[in-house]
């Protein structure tokens, strides 16, 4: 495995003003000489959620090592967190999807096949990059190629999407937007738009701290665009399930709630490989 850290302010010559982070970690595979040369893998992006308060290390390394084993090149987001607000967040994740853009050839990548998966507020920061793209401070940085910073499918997990007051979590909301932007600005379901590309949303109706709702919305707001969409919302479980097993659950043994959810995941990888993200 090539694991490696980049720093995304560095690589991208970008002043860090009051960031602190910004890192993405690397897992990806090497070359193996006994297997056909030559061959390409999808990739993808995770953004861990808690509510850009902390990054949930059950969100982390756990998912990207678990889409690493489906054999995508995999790559996790390490960025900033309360009091840091806008602009640097949505910063960090277009800088990250831009180095895998930049990076195709040499990790071995499909140039047309990097996905985003964001948990919680991390699944709000994925929706960032998935229809604001063209943000005033993304296009800031890239300029017409802000385009590239779009995910070629997007993976929302029991994410924070609204800044409806019924149904938002407030505190992620308010901890990325701070005093600097509007809140109505970054309530992703505003602005799912028919450039948009497909997602898969999937949530636990009990969640008790990212209304379902979220997803819901943000479901509807796909349709509403003409964009393919797949929402699975599961009767029983909880906020922050993540993979629903004994690597990321905090109580062993695993409960049975997490086998009645865990298959969100095969769903969501068979959502993917209908549309090409597999290797080749």
């Amino acid at each position: 495995m090539i694991q490696k850290t980049i720093d995304l302010y560095k690589e991208f010559g970008v002043a860090r003003r009051q960031a602190k982070r910004g890192y993405l970690k690397v897992y990806a595979h090497e070359t193996m000489t006994e297997l056909k040369q030559g061959r390409l893998r999808p990739a993808m992006l995770v953004i861990p959620g808690g509510g850009y308060e902390f990054l949930s290390q059950r969100e982390d390394e756990p998912v990207a090592m678990e889409f690493y084993g489906a054999g995508y090149q995999a790559f996790a987001l390490d960025y900033d967190l309360k009091p840091v607000c806008y602009p640097a967040q949505i910063e960090q994740a277009a800088m990250a999807m831009m180095y895998i853009r930049r990076h195709a050839e040499e990790f071995g990548i499909l140039p047309d096949k990097v996905a985003a998966v964001g948990f919680s507020a991390g699944g709000h920061l994925c929706g960032c990059i998935s229809v604001l793209w063209d943000d005033p401070a993304v296009r800031a940085l890239f300029g017409d190629e802000c385009e590239r910073v779009r995910p070629d499918a997007s993976v929302f997990s029991y994410a924070v999407v609204s800044s409806d007051p019924k149904i938002a979590h407030m505190g992620s909301i308010l901890n990325f937007c701070g005093d600097a932007v509007e809140y109505a600005a970054y309530s992703i379901d505003r602005s799912v738009r028919p450039t948009c590309s497909p997602a898969f949303i999937w949530a636990n109706t009990p969640d008790d701290c990212v209304p379902v709702m979220n997803s819901v919305a943000l479901y509807e707001a796909y349709v509403r665009a003409g964009v393919p969409a797949e929402l699975h919302i599961f009767s029983e479980g909880w906020h922050g399930m993540s993979l629903c097993n004994a690597e990321t659950e905090h109580t062993l043994p695993v409960s049975a709630v997490c086998d009645y959810v865990r298959p969100w995941l095969d769903l969501c990888k068979t959502f993917l490989s209908n549309r090409g993200f597999a290797i080749v």
